[in-house]
């Protein structure tokens, strides 16, 4: 059965759909791409984000876009395991992105991502496909709830999925 969560060319499509989505110039946190990587993935799984009772209107919009339904192929009952799992396949992805000349390697080894050559990155991204709608609706949810959300903190990315330990975050 093919599992398109450890298909290392999968990855790379899904990353550059998600660098698409950040400015040029932008530098995007390695662990932020790898979470939002995951719910492309296991889009049911972002119903269990934790929000803030003053973000209703996320609320409400993540209750439009994004599907609170698995099927059985899908269901993970760990999802930090399965996250872990995923690492390797994300980091050969974002280094064969790298080796393209796509995105920064010394940016990279900071586990930090920059898009080194734009006009480079449309003509790849010209060349595929578009996103299905509905993994669109989750990468605009994603982008459109924490894009600007620290990664580290108390209220920070991480916190909020659980998906990495945040417990000794120096913020």
């Amino acid at each position: 059965m093919y599992v398109p969560a450890f298909d290392p060319f999968h990855t790379i499509f899904r990353m550059l759909y998600i660098l698409k989505r950040f400015d040029g110039n932008e530098t995007i946190e390695v662990d932020r791409l790898r979470i939002y990587d995951f719910y492309l993935l296991f889009p049911y799984l972002a119903n269990k984000i934790s929000l803030k009772s003053d973000e209703t209107q996320l609320k409400d919009s993540r209750r439009k876009f994004i599907p609170n339904k698995f099927t059985p192929y899908n269901y993970i009952s760990n999802s930090r395991r399965i996250f872990e799992r995923l690492r390797p396949y994300q980091m050969i992805a974002l280094s064969h992105l790298a080796s393209y000349g796509l995105i920064d390697p010394e940016m990279l080894l900071q586990q930090k991502v920059t898009v080194t050559d734009a006009d480079k990155m449309q003509q790849v991204m010209s060349q595929l496909d578009e996103m299905p709608p509905e993994d669109a609706n989750v990468l605009s949810w994603l982008m459109l709830s924490f894009r600007n959300t620290p990664l580290n903190g108390v209220d920070g990315l991480k916190y909020r999925t659980k998906l990495l330990e945040s417990k000794y975050d120096g913020c």
